[in-house]
Formats: structure tokens, C-alpha cells, sequence
């Protein structure tokens, strides 16, 4: 078993070694505060008054000759005045059974033997036994990257997204720092099943929320990163019932948030939440950002019906504690590519302090100003003037690298992923790049390379990530979240930039971020005409001619009641009522349209429903057809059956899901077999039909009644058609959980209690 040593600081691989010395002699080791040591990282006692001491050295990218050197000038010294009747040396460096004897003779009397000369090899022996297992898993950073981890979570994650999703945050988690944040977090996690973290842009949720998957996948869950795609989530549910899954959602609703509620997913959202919490055998992690938490509860009765904000699950991310601010800024600059000179600004007068202090300090930040890659030609000397900018004026962080260290094309890759709702497919990004350049006036200044393949090298990993997603197909995102608040923030007046931005892009999933967009109000609303007019005047012809409905449908429910489209959208409209077998995925909206414009559409038949209705799968937009199919008075009998399919195989998914709540224990009794002699469940079958069908009618209160009646709608047909003896079988599965709620499964959450903020800095 190889362990991966670079990913600890120094101060958390002198915590490992005392664990390591503490296992092999049984003995209680004292680990002091971080500092000026003396010589000395741990003790130790022999009996009463003997005295041992351990020291660390972790110079894993430092030359043995180096090594050496200091431990002869300096720490021999050290260990002189100690004076200790054991001395135990720990390095993270491999060591040659020569080196071992050189440092024998250096500490000698003190160092006994070459067994108390522990080098990266003693090490990883030590801690692939299995019988040390626990010392690993105490020191969280070390376990999260060992060899059979990592196995584990590639393993584990489920193809595609999720597998580059969970390899993206193994790369991150050595800048970790487990805080109480952490041990609140997996405690409601483990009773709840659920958890969703909230708080300010920055604050670390996507971070703990990262680790926290690590954590639940490297124990036999499989890692589902759904991104909002409830529908997907909810297939995965029900063909993987006896699995362990974690579900994985970052910025839940996020800049979406319009759109879900609007097209009713919050309705999905809050069952699947509700599933969840009830199987011990599924987790499932959001983050949600405080401001975008509020309004979606402002907006949604069903969130509000869930009481999201005050509930158990609900886990705000406060301000950390100095001590664990203090913990981020060193792991941060302990990992960072600073040159000496730069962390020397920050070391000056203790201007660590003043960072921990500061009002905004928050770990994207940190992490930004400690990024050697974004610095970029800052001098040493104007360092702590850029470092308190960034704090004092976080919202313009990306300002200074943005508009001054890259051109026109690199910022038009980062446009055109930010306005693609901040991802995109590479072959997307090119094509729309290539539009763009043709369509917007750029500086094309000197005379290099301007084509995509030398434009995107440049913004991958300074604005852009690069990831691979399947046989040579690749997908970018944001480097940083944080570049999407710039730029929307930087450049929402520039009407002209937007428009030809979402020209080139030309696809739905812009132009519902656009409605997204202009609802939330990240572009001003002033501009709300012009925008979509520009767009109607560029895209109208051509997605007729392509019969591109459902792209037509996004854009013109921006804004029906424009006067400057309403004779193209009263075309649009009278052309797809009319068109031969029309499709689409956007029926709630293209309702919506025809049932709000004016003047009012007149239909000749129905018949373009049929293509619209064919896969209908929510509660809301089924709702609002069997509303339209009411007013309209329709007959058509082919769109009559197609609905009573669907209120089938909807309603019977429902109660599969058990999204009615179905309390099956009411109905199961135990009774004794004096035969066998033991208790057996006795089921009253008739009573969960007859609680199943009190529900199902319960539920259905909501639809249109004139509709049902004209459908002949029944429950006993959904009833016919439920397994109900597999639903018993499965409640009575017991699933226990496979962690212990008071050990937190064997992990070291507790921090230090130490307040003093200058020993962690001490060099």
C-alpha cells in the first residue's frame, strides 16, 4: 500500500507520526503546540521518569544531503540539551539502509537502534496493516489519498460525469481542513440521510460538501452527481433500490432557480429529498447559496410545505474560527507555489493575522490569493496591497487578471461558458468560438495564434477547467464559481457582448439561463426588450425552417407579451398548431404560451399535442395539460388515451416510490408460530390497498375533475397493477447504516483547542 505523504503539511504529518509511535508502543505520546519546538514534536514516558521524544522531519521534496545538514548543525544540538533516554526520528523521505546508519551516528547514544529511524518506507509498512488501519483513518488527508481510496472512488462513482466530478475533488482535497463544521455536518448526514449546506458565496460548502462525499464513497456508496437532473436521479433510484448511492448535488437551484420553480421541479426536488430520508441506504448532499435558499422559499409553497429553512437537515455554514481560519490560510500556503519572497509579505509583522481577522476572509479567497497562477506579474513589494484589495473588494476578485492579463479571445472562451449556464462540451465551445469571431469585432492585435486550440490552452487552469468525459470528449467549466459573479456582475450592460454571446452559442440550454437571467435580475430588465428582439430578428427564420420548436418555445417565453414579436410569435404559434406531428420536450411552457398570448390562438384540431405529450412525467405539466385539454373542450380520443397512460404510469411510480407515504407498519402485525416458535408478520393486505386508494384520491384533488370523469379515470387500475407482497418484502428489510452514529466511523473530526494563532505560523 503506498501512501501519498506530499498531501500533508508539516504540522498534520507530525500529528501522524505520533499516532504511528503511540500504535507501535502502546504508550501515550504528548503532541505540543505548533512552534519553536525545541527539538521536540512529541513525548513520551518510560516508566515514571524516563523521557522519550519523537521529532518529524518533513522534507519530502528536500535532498537527503540537505537532511542531513540540518540535522547535524542544528538538531543534534537540540537533542544535546534534552537530553531524552529514547530519541525516535521520523521522516517522510525514503531512506537507504546507509542513511539509517548515518543517522545513527549522528544521534548517538540518544538514537538506539535503526528501528527508531523511521523513513517513508517504515511508514507505509506500518500503515498498510491492517491492524493499523485506525491510525490511517484518524488522519483523514492521509486515508483520502492512499492508494486503495482512490481505487475505491473511481470504482465507486458512476460512469460519466460523476467518475471526472469525484476525481476533480480527490485532486482538491489535500487543501483541506477538517473543522467543527465537518462534525456537524456528518452528524446530521448520518441521522438524516440528507443535508444541505448553505451559506455566502466562498464560505467552504462545496468544499465540505466535497470531503464529505470522499468520506461516504470511500465507505461503499456509489457517488451520483446529478446536477440538478432530478429525473435521472429518481431512474438511478429505482433501478438501484438495495444499493448504496450518495447523491451528489452542488449549488442546488443555483442560477436556475427561476426555472425550476417555474416549471414546477421543485415539486420533484422535495419528494426525492423526502425519499432519501427515509432509506438508510441512500445519502444525498446540496449546497445552496443563503440568498438563492430565501428566495427559492419565497417563491415555493412546496419548499415552504417542507420547511427547508429551519429543518434538521439544514445545515448553515458560519464563520470559521480563527484557530480553523488560521488552519486554512497555512495549509493553503503550505501547498502553494508562492516564491519565499511573497510568503515572506505575508509572515511580516504577522500580517496573518490581519487576514484571519478580516471581515470577508472566506476560503475562496484565500485560495485565490495564494494561487501563484493568478498573481501572475505582481511584484513582492505591491503583494499585501493586492492581497487587502481582494479582501476589502472580493466582487471585483477576477478584475485585475481578467481585463489586464488576458485578450479578447481567451475572455470569449470564458464568456461562452459563463452565459452556457458555466459548462460546456468542447466541440460546442469551438463551434460557438468560430461563430463569435465572425459576428463581434475583436483586437486581433499581433500576429499569433488566435485559432481554439492555442486560445483554449491559455484559459485552461487560469479561467477554465478542461475535463474529460467519455472517449476523447472533453467538457469545460469555470475554473472558480467565483468568475461567473465577475463577469455577469462586470458586464451586464453590455447588450451588443450578450447578444452576439448567445448567437454564437445558439442553444436552449443558454436561453433558459438568459430567462434565468433577466428574472433574477443579473441583467437589467430595461434591457430585457432589446435583448430579445436582437435574438427573435437573428434566430426566428432559421429555426422555423429547422422546425427547431422547442428553442423557439425557451425564447419566446421570455417575454409573450412584447409587441415588437407578437406578430412572429402569433406566426410561430399559428405554424406549429398547424405543422404535421410536431415534438418537443417543452410542453408546460408552449401551454403556458398558448393559453397567456394574445390575441388568442384559434386551433383547427389538436393534433400537434401528440408529439408533445408523448413522455410527460410531472405532476405540474401533467396538471396544466389536463387544465388546457378542459378549456378547449377536446375530444381528440388518441390525446384522451395518451393521458390516461400517462396519469397511469405516473400515479403508479408515485406510489412505487412510495411518494404517498404509505405507513405499511399500521397494516403488519406479529404473530406467534407456536409450531416453529418464533414470531411471524401477519399482513393486512386489504388495508394498505384500501390506505394506497384513499391517498391515490387524495392526491389526484388537485387535477381537473371534468377531465378525469371524461377519461374514466380509475385507481383500481393503478391498484391492479402494484406488486403490493414485494412492497411488504422491502419494508421489512432491515437496512442498518454501516457507520457507528457516536464514533463517526472511526474518523478524527475534533481540532485543536489551541488559540494560539502564532505557534501555527511559527517557522
Amino acid at each position: 500500500m503506498e501512501y501519498d505523504f506530499s498531501k500533508l503539511n508539516d504540522r498534520e504529518f507530525e500529528s501522524l507520526a505520533a499516532s504511528v509511535i503511540e500504535k507501535t508502543y502502546n504508550l501515550k505520546v504528548e503532541i505540543f503546540k505548533s512552534g519553536r519546538d525545541g527539538g521536540v514534536d512529541g513525548r513520551f514516558w518510560i516508566g515514571d521518569k524516563k523521557e522519550g521524544i519523537i521529532q518529524c522531519k518533513h522534507y519530502f521534496s528536500t535532498s537527503y544531503s540537505q537532511l542531513i545538514s540540518k540535522l547535524k548543525n542544528e538538531e543534534l544540538a537540540k537533542v544535546k540539551k534534552l537530553n531524552p533516554n529514547k530519541y525516535i526520528f521520523i521522516t517522510s523521505k525514503t531512506l537507504s539502509r546507509i542513511n539509517k546508519k548515518e543517522i545513527l551516528n549522528v544521534f548517538k547514544p540518544y538514537i538506539q537502534n535503526e528501528s527508531d529511524i523511521w523513513g517513508q518506507e517504515d511508514l507505509n509498512s506500518f500503515l498498510s496493516k491492517r491492524e493499523n488501519q485506525d491510525v490511517v483513518e484518524r488522519n483523514y488527508k492521509l486515508w483520502i489519498t492512499s492508494t486503495s481510496v482512490l481505487d475505491i472512488l473511481i470504482n465507486n462513482a458512476i460512469k460519466g460525469r460523476s467518475q471526472f466530478t469525484i476525481r476533480e475533488i480527490e485532486e482538491k482535497s489535500y487543501r483541506y481542513v477538517v473543522t467543527e463544521n465537518h462534525n456537524k455536518a456528518f452528524k446530521i448526514l448520518e441521522e438524516n440521510n440528507v443535508i444541505i449546506l448553505t451559506g455566502e458565496p466562498g464560505i467552504g460548502k462545496t468544499t465540505l460538501a466535497d470531503n464529505l462525499a470522499i468520506l461516504y464513497t470511500a465507505k461503499g456508496y456509489e457517488f451520483c452527481d446529478i446536477e440538478e437532473n432530478i429525473t435521472e436521479a429518481e431512474s438511478l433510484y429505482r433501478e438501484n433500490e438495495q444499493k448504496k448511492i450518495l447523491f451528489y448535488c452542488d449549488d442546488f437551484l443555483g442560477s436556475n432557480i427561476y426555472d425550476a420553480i417555474n416549471n414546477k421541479k421543485d415539486s420533484h426536488i422535495v419528494k426525492f429529498i423526502n425519499r432519501i430520508r427515509k432509506d438508510n441506504s441512500k445519502k444525498f448532499i446540496l449546497t445552496s447559496r443563503t440568498n438563492i435558499l430565501n428566495k427559492a422559499y419565497s417563491l415555493s409553497h412546496i419548499f415552504q410545505n417542507l420547511k427547508i429553512r429551519d429543518n434538521e437537515f439544514l445545515l448553515t455554514i458560519e464563520n470559521l474560527t480563527n484557530i480553523d481560519k488560521a488552519k486554512v490560510l497555512y495549509n493553503h500556503i503550505y501547498h502553494s507555489k508562492l516564491p519565499k519572497q511573497f510568503i515572506d509579505v505575508i509572515y511580516k509583522d504577522k500580517g496573518y493575522k490581519d487576514i484571519i481577522k478580516h471581515r470577508n476572509f472566506n476560503p475562496r479567497i484565500i485560495e485565490f490569493i495564494t494561487d501563484s497562477s493568478v498573481i501572475g506579474n505582481i511584484k513582492s513589494e505591491n503583494y499585501w496591497t493586492y492581497i487587502l484589495q481582494s479582501l476589502n473588494k472580493p466582487e471585483v476578485i477576477w478584475e485585475g487578471y481578467f481585463q489586464n492579463q488576458t485578450d479578447d479571445f481567451v475572455r470569449t472562451l470564458t464568456f461562452l461558458t459563463v452565459f452556457n449556464n458555466g459548462k460546456i462540451s468542447e466541440e460546442y465551445l469551438r463551434d460557438s468560438y468560430n461563430t463569435y469571431l465572425r459576428i463581434h469585432p475583436l483586437n486581433f492585435g499581433d500576429n499569433s495564434d488566435k485559432s481554439f486550440e492555442s486560445v483554449r490552452k491559455l484559459a485552461t487552469k487560469s479561467l477554465l477547467n478542461r475535463n474529460q468525459i467519455g472517449n476523447e470528449k472533453y467538457e469545460y467549466v469555470l475554473f472558480n464559481p467565483s468568475i461567473a459573479d465577475f463577469v455577469l456582475g462586470a458586464y451586464s450592460n453590455e447588450i451588443d457582448l450578450i447578444c452576439n454571446i448567445f448567437k454564437s452559442l445558439n442553444s436552449q440550454v443558454s436561453i433558459d439561463y438568459l430567462h434565468t437571467l433577466l428574472r433574477n435580475n443579473k441583467i437589467n430588465k430595461v434591457y430585457t426588450s432589446r435583448i430579445l428582439e436582437n435574438l427573435f430578428d437573428f434566430f426566428y427564420e432559421s429555426k422555423l425552417n429547422d422546425e427547431d420548436w422547442d428553442f423557439l418555445i425557451a425564447l419566446s417565453s421570455i417575454d409573450i407579451f412584447n409587441d415588437a414579436i407578437n406578430k412572429r410569435l402569433e406566426t410561430f404559434l399559428n405554424i406549429i398548431i398547424t405543422a404535421d406531428r410536431p415534438s418537443g420536450e417543452r410542453l408546460w411552457e408552449l401551454l403556458f404560451i398558448l393559453t397567456e398570448f394574445e390575441p388568442k390562438i384559434k386551433f383547427q384540431n389538436f393534433e400537434f399535442l401528440y408529439g408533445f405529450i408523448d413522455d410527460v412525467s410531472d405532476e405540474d405539466t401533467l396538471k396544466r395539460l389536463l387544465d388546457f385539454v378542459d378549456e378547449n373542450d377536446i375530444d381528440d380520443e388518441s390525446i384522451l388515451m395518451q393521458i390516461n397512460i400517462l396519469l397511469d404510469k405516473y400515479l403508479l411510480s408515485i406510489v412505487n416510490d412510495n411518494d404517498l407515504d404509505i405507513d405499511y407498519s399500521k397494516h403488519i402485525t406479529n404473530s406467534y408460530n407456536y409450531y416453529d416458535g418464533y414470531y411471524e408478520p401477519d399482513v393486512d393486505i386489504n388495508g394498505i390497498e384500501d390506505e394506497i386508494r384513499q391517498n391515490l384520491d387524495s392526491f389526484l384533488d388537485g387535477f381537473n375533475e371534468n377531465i378525469l370523469d371524461k377519461i374514466s379515470f380509475s385507481t383500481s387500475d393503478i391498484l391492479s397493477n402494484i406488486d403490493i407482497d414485494s412492497k411488504v418484502n422491502r419494508f421489512l428489510e432491515n437496512y442498518e447504516p454501516d457507520y457507528d452514529r457516536d464514533s463517526h466511523g472511526g474518523f478524527y473530526f475534533g481540532g485543536s483547542s489551541e488559540d494560539d494563532i502564532d505557534a501555527i505560523f511559527e517557522r
